[in-house]
């Protein structure tokens, strides 16, 4: 019979050895929801650019007729394509691959599947070793202007935050940017 301080102390190494599977775990999870919140803020924010890209072709001197700046600014009518292919770019970045992208269920923002291209590695626990972590995000696009005047030498915004605009479409200093007509966030 074993005295009873080894019984402890087999006891405490096991509780020790599975708190670190637990941790390579966790470790392995959190990389992943890192790169899927990571993924989905740079879909959202190459919508973003895009969106502002048909902002300015709307308001320029050859303003397309067809180009309803209101709902650019609504942010309606999210691309598909180049956003998801940024998400993509920056889940490898952060050793994941996107197993999913695309506009989010409320269509204001781009949903993002990851997965870990890291393991949880070896471990006590067997058939553990080659398993990776999955994590979703969604990020959020939102627009925080809206068009007021729309005239050939004036365009009027009256934006969140008392942030208004009134600038000349050919004045390309007095414009505004990107970040000052939409703002993107993870979705809670």
């Amino acid at each position: 019979m074993f005295p009873l301080y080894i019984w402890m102390v087999t006891g405490l190494l096991t509780a020790a050895l599975i708190f670190f599977v637990f941790a390579q775990a966790a470790l392995t999870r959190g990389s992943g929801q890192s790169a899927a919140d990571a993924a989905a803020l740079a879909a959202a924010q190459e919508a973003r650019d895009l969106l502002y890209d048909d902002f300015l072709g709307g308001i320029g001197e050859d303003g397309d007729e067809d180009i309803d700046l209101g709902d650019i600014l609504d942010g309606l009518d999210l691309p598909d394509g180049p956003p998801c292919d940024a998400a993509a770019r920056l889940a490898d970045r952060n050793d994941a691959n996107v197993d999913d992208c695309g506009r989010s269920e409320a269509g204001d923002g781009y949903r993002v599947v990851v997965e870990t291209r890291d393991t949880v590695g070896d471990s006590l626990i067997p058939g553990t070793e080659d398993l990776t972590a999955t994590a979703e995000a969604t990020a959020v696009i939102r627009g925080q202007c809206e068009l007021t005047t729309e005239e050939d030498d004036r365009i009027e915004l009256r934006c969140d935050e008392d942030r208004d605009w009134s600038f000349d479409p050919g004045d390309e200093a007095g414009r505004p940017e990107a970040r000052d007509l939409f703002r993107v966030y993870l979705e809670d």
